[in-house]
């Protein structure tokens, strides 16, 4: 009976998070969005992270009175379809790659607010890091010209470095897109839950091999994975990168196809990996965030620069059931919930 008590004050807790976040999502962001916009910059990878934001995004803008006139992302996107769209606002879509590390996508994003001063742009929630100062000032003085622009930030370190060099442009501190997703579009994925442990280790540049160092000290096995997607290809993504290479396909017809294929599959990937572990490390947010929208408990590891320590301090440090291991090793910061 207790533990059945425990299960469901934990489900409680984290709805109760989940329903607190998206709020300050909708009381921020739905007074900016005061006419027709498009949506562009969506993730056509294989980072089912970046599919999540995309997916609530979605549920997000849905929820508008205004329509979303048109989608695309950085190899899709058609200039033209902006200039039909007469001074729609332009929404660009959120992450952690605002910054020098990931830097097509802030390329792309310059690119935007250089090309249309005259539409209200808002950039979605984005973790913001530089490696390079000199960067840093060019892309603020660039993005300090444009007369409307709202940068969204993700967590207060974020928030800090855009109110002290971005400060020609309005800065929020808002949630994760992600935090959106409603449960009915992940509960149909969800699988039997094993009693197997996942260690979610990322395979990339934002590996923190310092926050490994924690995992000598857990006694159990557990399995060593990235995202599913991102150790094999799935036949939706090789249909999408097929077309994107074709010349014979349209953007338009891309665009749907990724809309209404190759996003689904990726969200149905993910949250059948996830909802198989009983527990849960992981060096990727959005692990977490998944884990957190299916309420179930996990260990959190920071990325190489922070990204993940500074999201659970702005937001999470409060939710029992998500616990922080930090680099230094000198304890385990988890949440009682008092």
């Amino acid at each position: 009976m207790t533990g059945k008590f425990h299960e469901v004050q934990s489900d409680m807790q984290f709805k109760e998070k989940i329903d607190s976040l998206k709020e300050t999502i909708f009381d921020q962001l739905i007074p900016l969005i005061d006419d027709n916009f498009v949506y562009l910059d969506l993730p056509y990878h294989d980072n089912i992270g970046d599919t999540l934001i995309w997916e609530g995004t979605l549920h997000f803008i849905n929820k508008l009175k205004f329509k979303c006139l048109y989608k695309a992302s950085i190899v899709t996107f058609k200039s033209s379809k902006i200039k039909s769209s007469k001074k729609s606002i332009i929404l660009l879509h959120g992450g952690g790659n605002f910054g020098d590390l990931w830097y097509e996508h802030q390329r792309f994003r310059l690119d935007i607010i250089q090309k249309y001063p005259e539409h209200k742009i808002i950039i979605l929630p984005q973790t913001v890091f530089y490696k390079d100062e000199k960067q840093l000032r060019t892309d603020a003085e660039i993005m300090a010209h444009h007369p409307d622009l709202t940068i969204c930030a993700r967590d207060h370190k974020s928030f800090d470095l855009l109110k002290t060099h971005f400060s020609a442009n309005k800065a929020l501190l808002l949630p994760d897109m992600a935090f959106c997703i409603p449960p009915r579009s992940l509960n149909k994925y969800l699988v039997k839950e094993s009693d197997k442990t996942l260690l979610l280790k990322r395979n990339d540049k934002e590996l923190s091999e310092a926050s490994l160092k924690n995992m000598v000290n857990i006694d159990q096995k557990y399995d060593v994975h990235d995202w599913p997607s991102l150790e094999k290809i799935y036949p939706s993504s090789k249909r999408l990168y097929d077309m994107i290479a074709s010349k014979h396909v349209s953007r338009g017809m891309t665009d749907w196809y990724a809309n209404q294929f190759f996003k689904k599959n990726l969200i149905a990937v993910g949250t059948r990996f996830i909802s198989s572990y009983k527990e849960i490390y992981t060096t990727r947010l959005h692990v977490a965030i998944l884990s957190i929208l299916l309420h179930k408990k996990c260990y959190f590891l920071d990325n190489s620069y922070g990204k993940n320590s500074t999201f659970f301090e702005t937001w999470l440090y409060n939710l029992e059931g998500i616990t922080f291991l930090p680099n230094n090793n000198e304890g385990i910061h988890h949440n009682s919930g008092l």
